[in-house]
């Protein structure tokens, strides 16, 4: 096995240094305020602790969009209810190629009435993206909503808890997406740091 050196840092008492051995490092560092690291050479353990025994912070590199895919989204956060968007890869509205212009707000979303859950959104959102996939032909659409996903769209809920409108919105969905699915379309998850539908309000 290759040898590996073992540098530490002590935040609190501002200490340092090297080791040999894992064990020792562990021991050292156990409940302390501290950064430690292993390398392959002392020189690049001492490089490091010189530099300021610095992370390195990896940048996400965001996932290249599907060209072809429909984005859907909803949100609360503007103080005027919950708003629903469906776009494309672009982050371009298309709502109104969807809905009634009335309905379509000057941000491009659709605002629903008081009192709707941001999952109801989620909900109105697939349903939208649905009906305008199928219109056009779109064979993938994506949300960052796993509850709409992988339940609701499905079927599955718990009746009990839900409005009864909300029932029917997810039983119209559940054979919408059945159809969709029939015809060689697909629905998946995105994170809505890079669902370009997003509203933004979570970050």
């Amino acid at each position: 096995m290759a040898k590996k050196y073992y540098a530490y840092y002590l935040v609190e008492s501002d200490k340092n240094g090297i080791l040999e051995n894992w064990k020792e490092c562990e021991i050292l560092v156990k409940g302390q305020k501290a950064r430690y690291k292993s390398f392959p050479t002392r020189d690049e353990a001492k490089a490091w602790l010189d530099s300021g025994a610095e992370y390195e912070i990896k940048e996400k590199k965001a996932p290249a969009l599907d060209k072809n895919g429909l984005y859907f989204d909803a949100g609360t956060g503007r103080g005027i209810g919950v708003e629903v968007r469906v776009t494309d890869y672009k982050g371009n509205s298309l709502l109104p190629q969807i809905l009634p212009k009335e309905k379509v707000s000057v941000h491009g979303n659709y605002v629903l009435k008081k009192g709707r859950t941001n999952n109801y959104g989620e909900l109105a959102g697939i349903y939208i993206a649905l009906k305008y996939a199928a219109k056009k032909g779109i064979k993938i659409i994506y949300g960052d909503s796993k509850l709409i996903l992988d339940y609701w769209s499905k079927g599955l809920f718990n009746r009990d808890k839900l409005e009864e409108d909300t029932v029917e919105l997810i039983e119209k969905v559940t054979e919408m997406r059945k159809e969709y699915e029939k015809n060689g379309g697909r629905a998946e998850h995105i994170s809505g740091d890079y669902n370009p539908a997003d509203l933004g309000f979570h970050k």
